[in-house]
């Protein structure tokens, strides 16, 4: 699983793209509101770059596995677009695809500010913070840094789930979940979470490794495709 940010997954009848971008100042307004139909906290479960960045293409949030399912969230955000939009069609506003439940959410709670796309994302939301978080101060997306991740996980033997964390690449057996020791077991002893917060400081832990050209090759190889450069 990879975070998309910006994929619009509600169009209008005529194929147009039936959400917008939302501003950075409107990103908690609209969530507040949308907890109050959902009954689930949001706002302490942002996603990406989701209320970091000053505009931000969806709203990604993270939704506990083990407290709600799917089909009680799709029903709460049903009865809620029954009562205020009973002619249309459920799939103008709900959609589920993967792990995730989309919902067309009025900014701010009023159509009239035109709609946002929120990604309601199922998984363990203390981790998911942690495997999909992204940074305001770095120039890379959130989905960028899993790539970046990703590569260096690679190159020495694992594989990278952000819902699953650091796995053995041969085995497929679990190695830790663990912020802390994801960071020392691909940056080094004395490495921490925080040194994973974006694709600079991860570059920045191991640009002095010798084995640092493989470590990224696959996100450079990435990178390169959209015009982007590690630092």
């Amino acid at each position: 699983m990879i975070l998309n940010e910006g994929g619009n997954v509600f169009k209008t009848p005529d194929g147009q793209d039936a959400t917008q971008r939302i501003n950075q100042a409107d990103v908690e307004p609209t969530l507040k509101w949308l907890e109050k139909i959902t009954g689930l906290d949001h706002v302490n479960f942002m996603l990406g770059s989701t209320g970091i960045k000053p505009t931000s293409g969806d709203l990604d949030v993270a939704v506990d596995k083990e407290k709600v399912n799917k089909d009680a969230l799709v029903g709460k955000l049903k009865a809620w677009k029954d009562s205020n939009a009973p002619k249309d069609d459920d799939r103008s506003w709900i959609a589920k695809s993967g792990v995730s439940v989309h919902f067309k959410t009025p900014i701010k709670g009023d159509a009239k500010n035109g709609f946002v796309q929120t990604d309601l994302m199922f998984g363990d939301p203390k981790f998911m913070k942690f495997a999909l978080r992204g940074a305001a101060d770095s120039e890379f997306k959130g989905q960028h840094r899993m790539i970046m991740i990703a590569s260096v996980a690679k190159a020495q033997g694992y594989k990278w789930s952000p819902t699953n964390g650091l796995v053995d690449r041969i085995t497929n057996e679990p190695v830790t979940k663990d912020p802390n020791e994801v960071a020392k077991v691909l940056l080094g002893d004395g490495a921490s979470a925080d040194d994973m917060r974006s694709v600079e400081t991860i570059n920045a832990k191991i640009k002095t490794d010798p084995n640092y050209e493989n470590l990224v090759k696959d996100a450079k190889d990435y990178f390169d495709k959209e015009g982007l450069k590690l630092p």
